[in-house]
């Protein structure tokens, strides 16, 4: 049975790109920001990993983060933060909340896939 993913990205250019580099691999689920996905998730989709933008309207992936985490449902779902922002001080952030990997945009697609293999394989 194939692992499921979530995308969770308000340009719908990315999460098309994203998915189609994922479909091969995994099952994939997509969300336009956070309030989109946390309600997935309430409603019972349960994913193998997530992987969201940072900077995106309504609930952003800072925000969403520390929400997964704080919650006792979600908060052992893996996580990959995907942004064109590459700044320390903003990955420190990120991984403190608990975000599990921080990867910048553009990003390598085998590189993405690689990171997503070695969370799932830790989980």
């Amino acid at each position: 049975m194939k692992k499921s993913i979530l995308i969770i990205d308000d340009k719908t250019e990315f999460r098309t790109l994203t998915r189609t580099i994922l479909l091969s691999k995994y099952d994939v689920e997509s969300a336009e920001n956070g309030i989109e996905a946390l309600s997935l998730l309430q409603n019972g989709y349960q994913p193998d990993l997530i992987v969201t933008d940072l900077m995106m309207p309504v609930l952003g992936g800072k925000d969403f983060v520390e929400q997964l985490k704080s919650s006792g449902a979600f908060k052992n779902i893996p996580v990959i933060v995907l942004s064109s922002i590459d700044k320390s001080d903003e990955k420190i952030k990120l991984i403190n909340l608990g975000a599990n990997d921080y990867l910048e945009k553009p990003y390598n697609p085998a590189e993405l896939h690689a990171r997503i293999e070695n969370l799932l394989k830790n989980k």
